[in-house]
């Protein structure tokens, strides 16, 4: 079944910035002995077969090796409670990897799949602002970094992501999370390394 997603991402991990493992294509250590981060998206644009995804959020929060590339994540899976049966099945099939396209590329390093939550998700966008978050769980806002006497936000180009090649670069202002039935451990990622773009992604 074909399928397509376009809208907007945004992550905020526990590196300081900017995060080892883009820069190493996941193979350098994360700043930390392990890298939790959450990676958001606000469907713009989306279908599977005749299923319209158009408008629906969704968070995977990953808790990964110091490696990340060694595999073995451990993945929480958060999906827009608007989405009605057809369209979470759409959605989950699609995050999974089991439909194909760049999400293979995540699947392949996922060891444990910890649920999948259906909640309320909140998403800003406001020039260098992006901001997502589930009420009573988590709250993640970044801000593009740019250059001084410049409004261009900084980037990095050619780089082993499943969002595209290039990354700009920003800083949480807010990253906290805290869901005791998730399997990972609360975390606050206030001050730490961000990214935010379009994304495309097709199958």
């Amino acid at each position: 079944m074909s399928w397509v997603l376009e809208g907007e991402y945004l992550e905020n991990c526990s590196c300081d910035v900017l995060c080892p493992c883009i820069t190493s294509s996941l193979q350098g250590a994360a700043d930390t002995e392990r890298c939790v981060v959450p990676l958001a998206m606000r469907i713009g644009h989306g279908s599977s077969g005749d299923v319209t995804l158009d408008g629906f959020c969704a968070i995977l929060v990953c808790d990964t090796p110091q490696v990340m590339g060694e595999g073995n994540w451990r993945v929480a899976v958060y999906i827009d409670e608007r989405a009605d049966e057809a369209q979470r099945a759409a959605l989950v099939g699609i995050l999974s990897g089991a439909q194909g396209g760049p999400p293979v590329m995540l699947a392949g390093l996922v060891g444990e799949m910890l649920g999948v939550h259906f909640v309320p998700i909140e998403w800003q966008s406001d020039g260098l602002h992006r901001r997502v978050a589930v009420p009573g769980i988590m709250e993640f806002s970044v801000d593009g970094l740019t250059a001084p006497n410049s409004d261009q936000v900084i980037e990095i180009t050619n780089v082993f992501h499943p969002m595209g090649s290039n990354l700009p670069v920003a800083v949480s202002r807010r990253g906290v999370f805290d869901h005791g039935d998730s399997g990972i451990a609360a975390f606050d990622h206030t001050g730490k390394n961000g990214h935010y773009r379009d994304f495309s992604w097709a199958a």
